[in-house]
């Protein structure tokens, strides 16, 4: 299941966002196997990029819990061209707290080819100034981006001390390239 925001930010924001959203050679990206580069300290993450979050967060309310104000593994993601990610669940549980995972959510800023993302077997178009929350558990996939690919991510959590599963990602399918 899951839900589709649009016109989610002002376009002032939204530009202003994407005029200080870093490039590939950003030195603080955290670099996935996958091609995929995502922010891991929000300290580093530019001004317009956390107004543009925190936006995005007051207009795009999770089901259920709240998102992550640390923004731990979310807040802006770049894919470069000829990446994808392969059939995934997301991670169950938050790295640094007792908080289980109840939705992922991400945005998209700007026009891209390929890059779709598929959530319950529905392949979703990404469309400038549009949002998909999708719940925590979900498998999804990101299909082979021609051109880059920058996002923006919040993931949503309830509290839960119980912490039965796993703090990463399980990809069913090995990414395509």
């Amino acid at each position: 299941m899951y839900k589709i925001f649009k016109d989610v930010l002002p376009e002032h924001i939204r530009l202003a966002a994407l005029a200080t959203f870093p490039d590939e050679s950003w030195e603080h990206w955290h670099h996935y196997e996958s091609g995929k580069l995502a922010t891991k300290d929000r300290d580093r993450i530019p001004p317009a990029c956390l107004d543009a979050l925190s936006y995005i967060a007051l207009v795009c309310r999770p089901d259920e819990g709240f998102y992550d104000p640390d923004l731990v593994g979310a807040g802006l993601h770049y894919m470069p061209a000829g990446s994808a990610l392969g059939e995934h669940t997301d991670a169950t549980f938050a790295s640094n707290r007792p908080w289980r995972r109840t939705g992922s959510l991400v945005y998209f800023p700007e026009k891209f080819d390929g890059g779709q993302l598929v959530v319950a077997g529905d392949v979703i178009r990404p469309e400038v100034n549009t949002a998909v929350l999708f719940s925590g558990g979900q498998l999804h996939e990101v299909l082979t981006t021609y051109t880059p690919r920058r996002t923006f991510a919040l993931f949503s959590y309830v509290v839960d001390h119980s912490k039965k599963s796993t703090t990463r990602a399980n990809f069913t399918r090995s990414t395509q390239l």
